[in-house]
């Protein structure tokens, strides 16, 4: 047999002409950041306090009936 009639492939296989490539704008953390809030909590300028006088059992023994 004569292998004058066999030839490669006339196109042979070449690598696709655009490449991949990253994505033009890639990720970037969000320009705002979360910062806490500006008025952090504060406990209650003026805390609970006893009262100043604070219940006494009455005394009897001063009463003058």
């Amino acid at each position: 047999m004569s292998n004058a009639l066999f030839s490669p492939h006339p196109t042979p296989y070449t690598p696709h002409p655009t490449p991949h490539t990253p994505h033009p704008t890639p990720y970037t953390p969000h320009p705002t950041p979360h910062t806490p809030h500006p008025t952090p909590h504060t406990l209650h300028p003026t805390p609970h306090t006893l009262h100043p006088t604070p219940y006494t059992p009455q005394s009897r023994t001063g009463l003058c009936l």
